[in-house]
């Protein structure tokens, strides 16, 4: 029975970010390289990557590190930021993230650790946790069908209004109001996804909107870009009576 005696660096080595993830292992790389009919990796590159792209110029990255040094030097570099109070507004702002889904969610790698080769991202596990909010959603109303969310709020706005478009009894019209006090961010996407439908979009307050000419739906923003409260009790209730629907 032969014994093999590892070494207190071998040991702590095995921690390693590439040990713990999908990979060739050195010999499966030598094999490889050998049914190519190469020695190396250097001597593979030089021969599959274009000589016009080539760069044989070593990049000056320094020294590979273990993954727990590289942590600690990160860490350091991070305590240097300064939090400021941001007053950027237009809908950047604090969030309070509870406590339950820091450490289920944004703490727990199941989540964004790619488990495939070709999956370097975090769809799969994105995809779960929507899921389980429409099935929580599901739930709570007792419906069928259930909200999902998208990347930002611009994307959104433009999906609502195309949605709108679709529901819309109006098959004829091609006009949407858009309050002017929203974010311009988000204006500038809805003009943006407004041409290739087709649409036109109508920049006016809608308080002052004489109807005179007709629209299939309405965008309001509650508050608006400048930080207004407005009631759109009224004017809600103006354009259903006119056949229009109301987005907010």
């Amino acid at each position: 029975m032969s014994s093999t005696t590892n070494t207190l660096q071998q040991l702590s080595s095995q921690n390693e970010f590439q040990r713990r993830h999908v990979g060739p292992s050195e010999t499966e790389k030598q094999e490889m390289l050998k049914s190519l009919g190469f020695t190396n990796i250097d001597e593979l590159m030089s021969k599959v990557v274009p000589k016009t792209i080539f760069n044989k110029e070593k990049m000056a990255i320094g020294d590979g590190i273990a993954e727990n040094e590289i942590l600690a030097q990160l860490k350091k570099t991070m305590s240097q930021n300064k939090v400021f109070q941001t007053l950027i507004g237009m809908g950047f702002h604090d969030t309070i993230t509870p406590s339950v889904i820091a450490r289920n969610v944004f703490e727990n790698p199941v989540w964004y650790t790619a488990y495939t080769p070709y999956q370097p991202e975090i769809s799969q596990g994105r995809l779960q946790t929507l899921l389980n909010f429409q099935t929580m959603v599901s739930d709570l109303t007792g419906m069928e069908i259930s909200n999902a969310s998208l990347l930002d709020e611009g994307t959104a706005a433009a999906e609502a209004m195309a949605m709108a478009l679709s529901v819309s009894k109006k098959n004829d019209v091609h006009a949407f109001l858009v309050h002017p006090d929203m974010h311009p961010h988000v204006i500038e996407v809805l003009k943006t996804r407004a041409e290739p439908l087709d649409l036109e979009l109508i920049i006016q307050d809608p308080m002052t909107f004489d109807f005179k000419k007709e629209i299939f739906a309405a965008f309001f923003q509650y508050p608006t870009t400048t930080g207004l409260i407005e009631n759109y009790k009224d004017i809600t209730q103006k354009l259903h009576d006119h056949g229009a629907l109301v987005i907010t």
